[in-house]
């Protein structure tokens, strides 16, 4: 595997043109933007308030069983090694 690092600046369009070292070979490659300790990466944006969760948005959606604290069948319990021998 060959590597070349070459130092960009990221500009506003965020659009980069490389011309490569003639010593790297034709074929698929990768290439990989790597954000140096030198430049701040912006964070992701908070949720817009509108898309933001809030608390018992989903009520009514979701339906517990009766039985839900009930213990589950043995051939369960061992399949997950729950049941100790």
């Amino acid at each position: 595997m060959q590597a070349a690092k070459i130092a960009i600046v990221i500009p506003a369009d965020h659009r980069v043109a490389l011309s490569l070292p003639p010593d790297l070979p034709e074929g698929p490659a990768e290439v990989i933007v790597l954000i140096t300790s030198k430049q701040k990466a912006t964070a992701p944006k908070a949720a817009t308030p509108d898309r933001r969760a809030a608390l018992g948005m989903d009520r009514g959606t979701v339906k517990i069983a009766d039985d839900f604290d009930a213990p589950l069948p043995e051939d369960l319990q061992r399949a997950m090694a729950l049941k100790r021998r």
